[in-house]
């Protein structure tokens, strides 16, 4: 082999390593679950007292039965399983309660429900998504949107927004069910939220969530999102199901 030869295979072998270097680095999609326990001392280090204020549910970490995935065709694209276990941890907000779910490193949703005489209303939703590396928050504000509304009201409209996307669509109350948590049959109010997005973000959602008719704790949520997102590279993709059960109405502390 000539000495040319080598050279160019020693560059072919030293670009190739290069690439994988950069692959290894940059491009690179590790994700893990939060586990029950990570999440219950969050609650204990993290939450300040709030002797002024008074969650309509009862604080702590509630754990959740969990089926799904969320996936994206971004860079070579990559789908995230999500763990068998997930907790949503309740506490305190300045107009009512902040529902927090976290079932990866960097994979959460924060809900705000204000809580009225009407009954309850969606101020907003903090979505967090972890994707290579890479972190994107997209915080929704909505507008007169009841979530978990009094007995007089059974249809409504949906407006929410961010700086550059809009989701609007309707709420309705499907039925009064019955769904057994930890062997206990609990009552529920079944609600619909199904939403369109314009702007940056394009696309649908649909959740569907039953309400414990006494403390309000959502005892079962179905969550479906199919969007497009603008990027430097053109549209990028992105789909999410998942199942949440409650699996006791007792929180941990």
């Amino acid at each position: 082999m000539s000495r040319t030869a080598l050279v160019v295979g020693a560059l072919a072998a030293a670009v190739a390593l290069g690439v994988v270097a950069v692959w290894s680095v940059f491009l690179r999609d590790t994700v893990e679950p939060v586990g029950v326990d990570e999440a219950v001392t969050s609650f204990r280090t993290d939450t300040e007292s709030t002797l002024d204020q008074l969650s309509p549910i009862p604080e702590g970490v509630y754990v959740y039965a969990t089926d799904g995935y969320e996936k994206t065709d971004a860079l070579t694209g990559v789908r995230h399983r999500y763990p068998s276990r997930s907790t949503i941890t309740i506490t305190a907000a300045d107009c009512g309660v902040s529902l927090l779910w976290r079932v990866l490193d960097g994979r959460s949703t924060e809900w705000i429900y204000c809580t009225t005489s009407d009954g309850w209303e969606l101020a907003s939703q903090d979505e967090q998504h972890t994707f290579f590396g890479r972190t994107e928050s997209t915080t929704y504000v909505c507008a007169n949107t009841p979530i978990r509304p009094g007995r007089a009201l059974l249809r409504w409209p949906v407006a929410c927004s961010t700086d550059a996307a809009e989701e609007t669509g309707y709420g309705r109350v499907v039925a009064q069910e019955r769904i057994a948590v930890g062997g206990t049959s609990v009552a529920t109010v079944h609600v619909l939220k199904t939403t369109s997005f314009t702007g940056e973000i394009r696309g649908t959602s649909e959740h569907d969530i039953w309400f414990d008719s006494k403390s309000g704790i959502p005892v079962k949520m179905n969550m479906v999102s199919r969007t497009t997102n603008d990027s430097p590279v053109g549209d990028v993709h992105y789909e999410e199901d998942v199942t949440l059960r409650l699996a006791s109405l007792r929180p941990r502390r």
